[in-house]
């Protein structure tokens, strides 16, 4: 009888330990998804530069390259925000800017004419493309980012508002995919993180910062007390530069 007590002891001590060891288990898987899909930004600078309403925003080779919503150019600045080179673009109300490394090409979006436009440093202006869809708020409620997934050599444009919407582009300004965006009050900027594989956003209106999924979930919220932020940048450095087209600021954050 003491024998029988003793081994029916030892098989609770068994059940017991088998399940410590699988709550222990899922504590760290837990865990350990939530280390992988937070992220912290940290402030580092803010700089005045010389550029009226900059809206888009792109990194490349060392440099920032923005737009002005206000006239016609395109700039190139260090990394300190000091304008180096200005070009002029036969292109209006320029609101987004991507580079394409594979293209060795920059592309810019045009708002209220809601064009796709290529162009070069070497050779200029290339080409114009209309990008059709839905845009119902106005022509001040389109195109309002536009950046480059260099996975998948695509390109990717923001529609502010009504409707809020992720758009995957062909270098034609065909839609392949569209995805709704059903957080903020409007999208103003976006960037491609490869090391995460998302996109970062920007919101003018609810002044935050957004890392958000390749179908356009939310995945994280950050609040920037920035005026009109509206354009984003990403460097190899795993540094975010956001230009504020109110103040023409540059901000730097850096992704931890």
């Amino acid at each position: 009888m003491l024998l029988l007590k003793r081994y029916l002891l030892n098989l609770g001590d068994i059940h017991m330990l088998r399940k410590s060891i699988f709550w222990s288990f899922f504590l760290f898987v837990f865990s350990c998804g939530n280390t992988v899909h937070r992220t912290k930004i940290v402030f580092l600078s803010k700089t005045k530069i010389a550029v009226p309403e900059p809206s888009g925003l792109a990194y490349c080779n060392g440099f920032l390259y923005t737009v002005s919503d206000r006239v016609s150019e395109l700039y190139r600045l260090n990394l300190n925000g000091i304008v180096e080179e200005e070009y002029s673009v036969p292109v209006k109300d320029l609101e987004g800017v991507a580079y394409s490394a594979s293209k060795n090409c920059f592309y810019l979006i045009s708002e209220s004419k809601r064009t796709l436009n290529s162009w070069s440093l070497e050779k200029g202006f290339l080409k114009k493309h209309k990008v059709k869809g839905e845009q119902h708020g106005g022509k001040n409620k389109g195109l309002e980012g536009l950046c480059y997934n260099s996975k998948n050599n695509s390109l990717y444009a923001v529609n502010e508002a009504k409707p809020k919407q992720l758009l995957k582009l062909s270098s034609k300004g065909k839609i392949q995919e569209k995805y709704k965006l059903d957080f903020a009050k409007d999208i103003s900027g976006i960037v491609y993180d490869a090391v995460l594989n998302v996109f970062w956003m920007l919101s003018d209106a609810s002044q935050a910062l957004y890392k958000v999924s390749l179908t356009g979930e939310m995945i994280q919220k950050f609040p920037l007390g920035i005026e009109k932020p509206e354009g984003i940048a990403l460097d190899e450095n795993r540094k975010l530069y956001i230009v504020s087209d109110l103040t023409s600021e540059l901000v730097v954050f850096q992704i931890q």
